[in-house]
């Protein structure tokens, strides 16, 4: 099953931005949709580009220390996203300057930015600001940690997440929420550790024949690194 753009725009608004679907003849959805085409102007289908995506963390093999990253985030993160994790408003018209990161204004629990290892990949690609995928400033385990304590922060929850993934395997393995076929608890898919749930999703896949188990994942069972 393959989703068309207007249905992940929509994916993030009611996710991301905890709203509502936009109608797929609505001026912003339209506004959406062009300018995403738009940036694809002249690039083949499939191609490669440098710096798409996210790209993964060593992950530690076991759960997120969430003190390290209270630690963390209150050295690195809280003089943009502030010490309560609230953001910072623009100073002219709507919106913020600094997004909030947990709070009644932040995105929901069915993000994919609820997701431990989504965040911590990203944090470490891509934060603290100016910072660039090929010259991180936290290591992986700042960035596991500081994603542990992220995620565990209060915010929006989002109605029926149990109909997500009805392919149950395909659920992305840091999936914070239910139903789960691996036999892990909530709070390992939550913190971690990643690879025993890994290597069980693997092993029903295989004997499941099913594609994408897991996936996306933006750990590696990689550890004992000192980054």
């Amino acid at each position: 099953m393959v989703d068309i753009l207007e249905e992940r725009i929509n994916g993030c608004m009611q996710r991301s931005m905890n709203g509502r679907a936009l109608s797929l003849e609505s001026r912003e959805m339209k506004a959406f949709s062009s300018y995403m085409r738009w940036l694809s102007t002249g690039v083949a289908d499939g191609a490669k580009l440098v710096g798409a995506g996210t790209l993964q963390i060593k992950e530690p093999g076991r759960a997120a220390d969430l003190s390290r990253g209270a630690e963390t985030y209150a050295q690195v993160c809280a003089a943009c996203h502030g010490a309560d994790g609230l953001g910072q408003r623009a100073q002219h018209g709507l919106g913020y300057q600094f997004p909030p990161l947990w709070g009644s204004d932040s995105y929901n629990n069915g993000a994919g930015m609820a997701r431990l290892l989504t965040v911590a990949a990203y944090a470490m690609h891509n934060m603290p600001l100016g910072t660039t995928f090929n010259a991180p400033v936290l290591t992986d385990k700042q960035a596991y940690d500081v994603a542990g304590y992220i995620v565990t922060r209060d915010r929006p929850k989002k109605a029926n997440l149990d109909e997500d993934f009805p392919i149950r395997l395909q659920k992305p393995i840091d999936t914070p929420y239910g139903p789960y076929v691996d036999g892990f608890p909530a709070e390992q898919h939550l913190l971690g550790p990643f690879g025993p749930i890994r290597a069980k999703v693997k092993e029903l896949a295989s004997e499941s024949r099913t594609a994408h188990a897991g996936e996306p994942d933006n750990g590696s069972h990689e550890s004992g690194t000192d980054r």
